[in-house]
């Protein structure tokens, strides 16, 4: 862990407070307090560590807070938007997208700050359970009857393509490499496992597939795992999926879209981030509503934190130097 140089963005759910922390010593630097009334669904920063976004409920309603780092303020936006299930922040973090629970879809204009709606699910029983935006193309995975499906519209919300994906997807992750990630648990016809996709480098179509089978919760002895969320190397080579019910954390080899280690955990985690070089990651977990180091090199839990708080499984990694 010398010389690793980062900060962490988190939420304390029993104070109401977003907390930037120092990485290396565990010091709170900044304790910015939010209303009692939200509960936040999720955190997302602009790629310069300047800003961060909250989506958050209250009482069924929608609510967006910004975060300025810098300035170590937290305010709520003037948007009227509706209660979000899932929410996805636009690479430029000039927009983002957010997905109510009945899977309509609406885009935030963070500039002007207006709400455009953008799309509908089409059938009552189709449920959004991720999205991810790039420059110019929204990509989503929906769960509905009998398994799962991935979809990609404009940023207007003209569908342009989708994909029948194995399985009930779980999340859906996109990295700077144009590599997806799904994780999908089992349901009768099929096993659990990861969905991994490729996109082109010069449109938004999708150029190579691969399904990576865990086994067949339904035919097998062993556990189900439930694949949950995945992390990307820095180099776009690695993926590191997060079994939340196995408490582990399994290796794929993207170019070979192989299973290439396991890293037992010993503890139910739900989601991971990696520090800055890619060796150690941070994982959050919503069971235990604590935090753990990872050591992905050597494979082993290094420690959990011990403080007096509750942190939600939303956090950020920033670098040192976008502070």
């Amino acid at each position: 862990m010398e010389g690793i140089s980062y900060q962490l963005l988190a939420m304390d759910a029993l104070a109401h407070s977003l907390l930037l922390i120092n990485g290396g010593t565990g010091q709170i630097m900044s304790e910015l307090p939010y209303s009692t009334d939200l509960s936040p669904i999720d955190l997302a920063v602009t790629a310069d560590g300047s800003k961060a976004y909250i989506p958050a409920d209250a009482n069924g309603e929608g609510v967006l807070l910004a975060a300025n780092l810098r300035q170590q303020a937290l305010y709520r936006l003037p948007l009227a938007i509706p209660s979000p299930s899932q929410f996805s922040l636009s690479p430029d973090g000039q927009s983002a997208f957010v997905a109510t629970a009945e899977g309509s879809l609406h885009r935030l204009d963070l500039v002007s700050l207006s709400v455009t709606p953008c799309g509908a699910p089409g059938s009552p029983e189709t449920y959004c359970v991720g999205i991810q935006a790039d420059d110019n193309t929204l990509y989503s995975i929906w769960e509905h009857p009998g398994g799962g499906s991935f979809a990609a519209f404009d940023h207007q919300g003209q569908l342009l393509y989708e994909q029948t994906i194995p399985g009930i997807p779980t999340n859906l992750t996109l990295d700077a490499h144009g590599h997806f990630i799904i994780p999908f648990t089992s349901e009768s016809a099929s096993g659990e496992g990861i969905f991994l996709m490729s996109r082109g480098t010069e449109t938004p179509e999708i150029e190579a597939t691969a399904t990576i089978l865990y086994c067949n919760c339904q035919s097998s002895s062993i556990p189900c795992a439930y694949p949950s969320h995945a992390a990307f190397s820095p180099d776009g080579h690695t993926a590191y999926i997060v079994n939340e019910e196995s408490a582990s954390i399994t290796i794929i080899d993207i170019p070979t879209a192989t299973v290439t280690g396991r890293i037992p955990v010993g503890r139910s985690i739900s989601c991971l981030h990696l520090l800055p070089g890619g060796d150690f990651a941070i994982a959050s977990s919503h069971m235990f509503a604590d935090l753990s180091l990872i050591d992905l090199v050597n494979g082993r839990l290094l420690s959990i934190t011990d403080m007096q708080r509750e942190f939600l499984g939303y956090i950020a990694v920033l670098a040192s130097d976008t502070q």
